[in-house]
């Protein structure tokens, strides 16, 4: 009895440390005009670039608001590492952030110019900004020691 409760106690140890090897935030690519638009010819060809870039880091996740244009982001990804897209809400991002860093992985999450930000602010405690008419920033965090290192990068050729 006393050795099952030792290995259970070591196994919720195990649990509480275990981190997402990065969490990597996009804004969805440009879209067409409307309520809830499809991409355009570029943003459909910015999702397979985002895709190719993101294959290097093995995602092992993908999330995505429930809206067309960041769903569509990462279809080009989820087809080539077979899997499907959980959604999140974008109303809840503190949550989203804190169950985000309990998970274990990759994690590639779609959002919008005013909920990237808020979400990199969530996880990094760094300020970032996303103009209007911006849709190549690639935000990666990374853990090391439970401490957040955030780089930005571009989804440009």
């Amino acid at each position: 009895m006393r050795t099952l409760f030792i290995i259970l106690v070591f196994l919720l140890s195990f649990s509480s440390i275990a981190m997402p090897e990065n969490i990597i935030l996009v804004r969805h690519a440009e879209k067409q005009k409307g309520v809830d638009p499809s991409l355009t010819q570029q943003g459909i060809q910015r999702a397979k670039i985002i895709a190719q870039m993101m294959l290097p880091y093995e995602p092992t996740k993908l999330y995505s608001t429930d809206y067309n244009r960041t769903k569509a982001t990462l279809a080009p990804l989820a087809d080539l590492i077979d899997t499907h897209i959980s959604l999140y809400n974008p109303g809840r991002l503190d949550e989203f952030a804190h169950m985000l860093k309990k998970q274990t992985g990759t994690i590639i999450v779609a959002g919008h110019s005013n909920t990237t930000p808020v979400l990199v602010k969530h996880l990094t405690g760094r300020d970032v900004e996303i103009a209007e008419d911006e849709f190549d920033k690639v935000f990666v965090v990374t853990f090391e020691d439970e401490m957040a290192k955030l780089k930005i990068h571009s989804s440009n050729k």
